[in-house]
């Protein structure tokens, strides 16, 4: 299929066009597809353009094709194995929520010390002490054998008294053993471990300990730094999933009055981003006076 069309292009600034051009032009154009148009006095040009022809063809067979042998496979069941399907289903269709929470991978969990002594062999060991020191000297923990020491030695970070390590406290091991021939031998940490934020399971419950250090700032105490607001947010979701209150917090500093400055932080924070009022939470102003001091915040999450 052709068709013509004609453009002009107007060289002047004011054109004139008249009734009689275009009804004298269109009576010279009866035998042909093309049309003009005459403007008085001014350039004519006329531009032929070719349209081609498209021509679209679908088979409606492909198409259905796809429709047809899907209900051909479906109707092919027969009514025996339509039965069959129905009476592998349950009755009853039960559902067990799933818990997922928060890994809480900014904190440590025990153990805290893990070492694999690698003791010279010859002629045995006769005995063997593993002790755990803080920073006065004095010790926290100490497990002693005779023979050879086990092929693994653990400290899940329990004191003498079976509460958890000082949080923001350096702690350091020493392996000492003599062997059966009398000669002395040991193997010790050089630098020390200090651990800021762990959580630990204890009686069903969660425990999540942080220092006061790494939760709030030095001088404005009751003011979160970066570092403490992180750990917060993920404890909020771990809270969040676990929908499981109350939630008991303890916060221990050397006055009760900072304490509650910062109970009060926790408040604002619990309340703003988790929308969940303050009667959800049990909350203490503790005052520690141990030594070496251990301030920190206490969480306990129960499940």
């Amino acid at each position: 299929m052709k068709k013509s069309m004609a453009f002009a292009v107007f060289m002047a600034a004011t054109l004139v066009v008249t009734t009689a051009a275009f009804s004298e032009d269109s009576s010279k154009s009866q035998g042909d597809s093309s049309q003009e148009v005459v403007v008085k006095g001014q350039l004519k040009i006329k531009i032929e353009t070719e349209k081609p022809d498209i021509d679209i063809k679908t088979d409606a067979n492909e198409v259905a094709s796809g429709i047809i042998s899907t209900e051909e496979s479906f109707l092919s069941i027969s009514p025996e194995d339509v039965k069959d399907v129905k009476a592998s289903l349950p009755d009853t269709m039960g559902e067990k929520r799933t818990e997922y929470h928060a890994d809480l991978s900014g904190l440590e969990s025990p153990p805290i010390f893990r070492i694999s002594p690698k003791i010279p062999t010859g002629s045995g060991i006769d005995k063997w002490n593993f002790k755990v020191t803080d920073s006065t000297g004095g010790t926290v923990y100490l497990q002693k054998g005779d023979g050879n020491p086990p092929q693994e030695i653990k400290w899940d970070g329990l004191d003498k008294t079976g509460h958890m390590l000082k949080m923001g406290s350096p702690y350091w091991y020493v392996l000492t053993y003599i062997d059966k021939a009398g000669n002395p031998g040991s193997i010790r940490r050089e630098t020390p471990k200090q651990v800021d934020a762990i959580k630990y399971r204890r009686d069903n419950k969660l425990y999540i300990e942080v220092s006061s250090g790494m939760m709030f700032d030095a001088k404005r105490k009751e003011k979160m730094t970066d570092a403490g607001k992180a750990i917060l947010l993920e404890i909020q979701d771990y809270i969040k999933m676990s929908n499981k209150y109350p939630v008991n917090v303890q916060v221990y500093s050397e006055d009760q009055g900072i304490s509650s400055d910062q109970i009060r932080t926790f408040q604002k924070m619990f309340e703003t981003d988790l929308k969940i009022p303050k009667e959800f939470f049990k909350m203490d102003a503790l005052i520690d006076n141990s030594l070496p001091k251990n301030y920190r915040v206490v969480f306990i999450i129960n499940g």
